[in-house]
């Protein structure tokens, strides 16, 4: 069963990564690009309530210590306890340093369908309360919405923002505290049942751990898919409301212009 669910997976993250916006990013203004990722701060922000509803919805000690500690990771400390800046403040610095005002970081307004988006992510995990397979759906969706899915968001964006932030030292560009690492420990490094000790777990991996041992039959498969699919339709259509900033080609001006004639014989 694992595997139908990994070549699922699989397949679900190819789809995703076909969307036009993503595909696309490069040809996309650089300030289009920034209204895009001001957008995408609002699900963001939404990770922490998530979070935590899954905490207090999930029943297994082990799951919830494994989500916990995760969740912790947005609010870091240094070895002696003192607070270091939230996984926040290092997106508000590195849309900065991508060249936002803070002016028009706090005063952006989300877009109806970013609310729809947000509102609609979190009724799917009030949903599941009460259902047969609820803890499979809870641990599903939070680790394909907020983990697996947000890695492969910030690949397709990192080539846009590494000509101006760094994933290293650089004298040239800041560095990127937030989107780098992300891209990189939310990542599906491993097919589920695969994880190894040896390096390091990413987020997307600690979760599938815990996942595994959930899907003991078709139907519980079947609802892990399901929550699997409806992560992926809603960043999905997060991203087609901004379809507008693609550009259009030559091409597709002429194409559309004999269609338009022809429309009118």
């Amino acid at each position: 069963m694992l595997k139908a669910l990994n070549d699922f997976e699989i397949k679900l993250i190819d789809q995703f990564k076909s969307c036009p916006i993503l595909t696309q990013i490069d040809t996309i203004a650089w300030e289009d690009f920034l209204e895009i990722l001001i957008q995408r701060r609002f699900l963001s922000l939404s990770i922490v309530n998530i979070y935590e509803f899954v905490i207090d919805a999930l029943t297994a000690p082990q799951i919830k210590q494994t989500v916990r500690g995760i969740l912790n990771e947005e609010f870091p400390r240094n070895t002696k306890g003192i607070p270091l800046p939230s996984h926040r403040e290092l997106l508000f610095q590195d849309l900065l340093n991508l060249g936002a005002t803070p002016e028009r970081i706090l005063t952006t307004p989300e877009t109806e369908i970013t609310q729809t988006i947000r509102a609609e992510s979190y009724q799917f995990l009030v949903n599941c309360l009460g259902q047969h397979h609820c803890q499979i759906g809870l641990v599903t969706f939070l680790r394909f919405w907020a983990e697996v899915l947000v890695s492969v968001e910030y690949t397709c964006f990192w080539p846009r923002i590494s000509e101006r932030l760094s994933h290293g030292q650089s004298l040239q560009k800041p560095r990127s505290e937030f989107y780098y690492f992300h891209m990189i420990h939310d990542s599906r490094q491993s097919d589920i049942g695969q994880e190894r000790i040896l390096g390091g777990r990413t987020h997307s991996q600690e979760l599938a751990i815990h996942l595994q041992q959930f899907i003991t039959s078709e139907a519980a498969l079947e609802y892990c898919i399901q929550a699997e699919h409806y992560a992926y339709q809603l960043k999905y259509q997060f991203y087609d409301q901004f379809t507008r900033f693609l550009q259009v080609s030559d091409d597709q001006l002429t194409i559309g212009s004999s269609m338009s004639e022809l429309s009118k014989n």
